[in-house]
């Protein structure tokens, strides 16, 4: 049977996390032993906003958080999967989640430490970009700690490029807004079939599990439509308690016009570009809505002449 795993962002108050920290102690006391003594006291993380718990199969199985190091950095703390959990991959998905996080918190860098006698938590962190630094803080002096720091503004291919048969587009791995990785043209697409409407501070809760889940998820059919729909609503109850906000959906939308919409004829004429059509008929029924959706006001506009040059139109 598949294990159903759920990736939960909450307080350092959660009973689950604390579990999980007590087992983290343990293991840390049984094996550093009296070491342990000089770095206990730099391990407590009390009243913090920011935790992420892993369930597996409803259980507590890993665990990560991330406090305020300075302006623009955070460090990473009690990293901890539990040992019939390990070799799944879920160390990697909470410090991608926490990673995640601190970007919306406006990070810019991450910083954390290690023992020199962990070498399976020195290549996760090595592998996710991170690289040796200096001991800094308390950790200064200390011949046991490792200390480790990632750039996080750093360009990042996004996850949803390397998702199979779907559409996903070199611009939109700019599509960034305050540290928030904005909703895929792929998924807005198919919210728009669904008649959901999904905020970006929804999504921005949602794991990368299940962004992925929603950019790959099918949404042709009369059902399939339906059940994207229900999927959509019941990750936004899930994550912050309120029922979804529907949305209108066009029977005969624009970008399923033969002829070039006049807004994005209009939109195009003011950049002194045009777009025949031909060329319109030839793009990818994404394309067409990308392209309606970018030209809307907002900032996404930045983007539009970016999109009518990857999509071949201009030069």
């Amino acid at each position: 049977m598949k294990e159903s795993i759920t990736i939960k962002r909450t307080t350092s108050g959660n009973k689950d996390f604390e579990l999980l920290v007590s087992h983290l102690d343990n293991e840390l006391w049984n094996e550093l032993k009296e070491d342990q003594a000089q770095y206990d006291q730099y391990n407590k993380v009390p009243d913090l906003p920011t935790v992420v718990v892993i369930y597996v199969n409803d259980q507590p199985a890993a665990c990560g958080c991330f406090k305020k190091h300075d302006d623009d950095t955070v460090e990473i703390k009690r990293m901890f999967v539990e040992k019939k959990y390990r070799q799944k991959g879920l160390s990697k998905m909470v410090l991608t989640e926490l990673e995640e996080w601190a970007l919306e918190h406006g990070a810019r860098y991450a910083i954390l430490e290690t023992s020199i006698h962990f070498t399976a938590a020195k290549n996760l962190y090595r592998n996710a970009g991170y690289e040796v630094i200096p001991n800094y803080d308390q950790y200064i002096g200390l011949t046991d700690s490792v200390c480790m720091k990632k750039d996080l503004s750093a360009r990042r291919h996004s996850g949803f490029r390397q998702l199979e048969n779907i559409e996903y587009f070199d611009f939109e791995e700019d599509f960034v807004e305050e540290g928030i990785r904005c909703i895929p043209m792929i998924v807005r697409f198919k919210l728009d079939k669904a008649g959901i409407k999904l905020k970006l501070g929804e999504w921005s809760k949602f794991s990368s599990d299940e962004k992925m889940e929603l950019a790959v998820l099918a949404c042709s059919s009369e059902a399939e439509v339906k059940n994207y729909h229900d999927t959509v609503a019941v990750l936004i109850k899930q994550h912050t308690g309120k029922e979804a906000t529907a949305l209108p959906v066009d029977k005969e939308p624009a970008w399923n016009s033969a002829a070039v919409p006049k807004e994005l004829d209009q939109k195009v004429m003011e950049l002194d570009y045009t777009i025949s059509k031909a060329q319109w008929n030839h793009l990818t029924t994404l394309q067409r809505f990308a392209l309606l959706k970018l030209c809307k006001p907002g900032h996404e506009n930045r983007n539009f002449p970016i999109a009518l040059k990857e999509f071949g139109l201009i030069k």
